[in-house]
């Protein structure tokens, strides 16, 4: 039993596990969440104009990988199958 305090997310009720230490700048919340609440403006499946938005990154190396000739979702796929080397 760990006897370090359960700090959970008030946005998603997860424990907050990665980011403990910024608890209280992030409105105690994970970092996503607060993005999210706070930050992220317009649609949370659409990027936004914040450099930091994982939806953002997400459309960057999608679109990158694109150009290299690969399918994102291909790779994903096989990813989580097990079926590509990483």
């Amino acid at each position: 039993m760990s006897t370090e305090q359960s700090l959970n997310c008030r946005l998603c009720g997860s424990p907050v596990v990665v980011n403990r230490d910024r608890y209280a700048v992030f409105e105690q919340m994970h970092w996503l969440c607060f993005h999210i609440v706070f930050e992220h403006d317009g649609d949370p499946d659409e990027p936004c104009r914040d450099p930091s938005c994982p939806q953002r990154h997400i459309e960057i190396f999608r679109w990158k990988l694109e150009q290299l000739g690969l399918d994102p979702d291909e790779l994903i796929f096989k990813a989580n199958y097990g079926d590509l080397d990483l």
